[in-house]
């Protein structure tokens, strides 16, 4: 008798699972529709299917507060993004409940130092190593740089444009040469830029594979840290660092709101603080390979013709 009541009890479960299968599936549709982006859907799936998968039944929300609830583990922000998700679902299905409310911490973002920033752009393969590259130069958001289509190059100009993303500003950036070469030399075959991977969330788990192997390779666990988010968080703060001009950062990220770059002024250190690389340009090519890289040019000496760059170590 216990064993034919507990196979009841599975059986009751599996068809739970697709029932909530079936009208997850209609909600990301329905998002979809509603032009949701892809990253969201995806997030917003997988907060879902996760409350699924802990035995929550989504058409009862007081069973979604608790096993939301249950979740020692998970930090507040994490719960904030599956009510949100839940939230969204059962707006859907016109169910009504009354939100549990957790406050997220906002931590100050990871910012790696630019040799860890390029040692991880050398050492994976030449997709994931273009698509870093562009966010390191331009502070565009993964999504951004993913749907780049070559019209978006401009190569007589030298110019990149990115088209927005969650209700940003588009913008426009000049490339370095480097990076205008390797675009050159990339075979053009489709309308855009990346098309190796399927989707992103592929691109991604390939790019946390490598860098796994890459910070076990160079012995520095610092790179597990870097997601490719955190370019933009490193551009942020490298041009505040610049210019100490928040107006230019907000433009440079395609910010709205002014409030979402102030971040960056807490990630800067003070002037007397801060630590420098130096180098010696004695020939014009020699300065044009430093301020491309970066550098900014300090002081000269020998009536001009020997130059002192510097950047800011970060």
């Amino acid at each position: 008798m216990a064993d034919t009541n507990t196979q009841q009890q599975e059986i009751s479960i599996c068809k739970g699972d697709i029932n909530h299968n079936t009208t997850i599936q209609s909600h990301i549709l329905w998002m979809t529709h509603n032009g949701y982006s892809p990253q969201t859907i995806k997030r917003r799936y997988d907060a879902l299917t996760g409350l699924v998968k802990l035995g929550a039944n989504l058409d009862n929300p007081d069973s979604v507060k608790e096993t939301i609830a249950k979740q020692q583990r998970w930090k507040a922000s994490q719960k904030q993004v599956v009510v949100f998700a839940y939230d969204l679902y059962i707006k859907q299905y016109n169910i009504t409940w009354q939100r549990p409310k957790y406050n997220a911490v906002r931590e100050l973002p990871f910012i790696p130092q630019e040799r860890e920033v390029d040692d991880l752009i050398a050492g994976v393969n030449k997709e994931i190593s273009l698509l870093l590259l562009i966010a390191k130069e331009t502070g565009a958001r993964a999504g951004e740089v993913y749907g780049l289509l070559w019209t978006d190059i401009d190569f007589e100009s030298r110019t990149l444009s990115i088209r927005a993303e969650k209700n940003s500003n588009p913008r426009r950036f000049t490339m370095s040469k480097k990076l205008q070469n390797i675009l050159e030399c990339r075979v053009k075959t489709t309308e855009h830029i990346f098309t190796y991977y399927l989707n992103l969330n592929n691109l991604r788990r390939s790019f946390e594979y490598e860098r796994k192997r890459l910070a076990k390779k160079l012995c520095n666990p610092r790179l597990n840290q870097i997601k490719i988010h955190t370019l933009r968080h490193w551009k942020g703060t490298t041009e505040y660092s610049k210019t100490k001009d928040i107006l230019h950062v907000m433009q440079t990220l395609g910010h709205k709101n002014i409030k979402n770059t102030l971040l960056y002024t807490q990630l800067v250190q003070s002037d007397c603080e801060q630590k420098f690389t130096c180098k010696i340009a004695r020939t014009p090519e020699e300065a044009l390979v430093l301020i491309e890289a970066g550098y900014e040019e300090h002081t000269s000496f020998d009536n001009g013709e020997t130059k002192l760059f510097r950047k800011r170590l970060l």
